[in-house]
């Protein structure tokens, strides 16, 4: 396995570096105890292992995180309509946030039920944006 190297760029930006000579760029936010993190064209949530503190099992990303902006964003576009059938990985919707692109991908085969923004709007971080069957 690659050693990863992490290395703060500011503004949330990071730079992931390892030695297979594999650069990539991500961006980070704080909410509450959860991070958001945006790589390739993916949004994970990273919160505390609660079975640490509490005994419980930690929770696992479902659509509503996937499918949510990781930070306050502009919605440029909106690629799909409901009734829509997609194929995981297919972009949904683009975001622009600190002169970036930000693709929200399908993390999984499905179809379009509900869509929660609109061109041009401002979206918050962990906010549903797509609803998939």
């Amino acid at each position: 396995m690659a050693e990863r190297v992490i290395i703060p760029l500011g503004d949330g930006a990071f730079l992931v570096a390892g030695d297979d000579d594999v650069r990539r760029r991500a961006w980070a936010i704080a909410d509450g105890r959860s991070t958001w993190v945006f790589v390739d064209g993916r949004v994970y949530r990273i919160e505390p292992d609660r079975r640490l503190a509490h005994g419980s099992t930690p929770t696992h990303a479902t659509d509503d995180v996937a499918l949510a902006s990781p930070m306050p964003a502009t919605v440029s576009a909106v690629k799909v309509k409901i009734g829509d059938r997609v194929s995981k990985g297919d972009v949904l919707v683009t975001l622009e946030a600190m002169k970036m692109e930000l693709p929200i991908r399908a993390p999984r085969d499905g179809v379009v039920r509900g869509i929660a923004c609109t061109e041009g709007e401002l979206v918050q971080p962990g906010v549903q944006l797509i609803a998939l069957d």
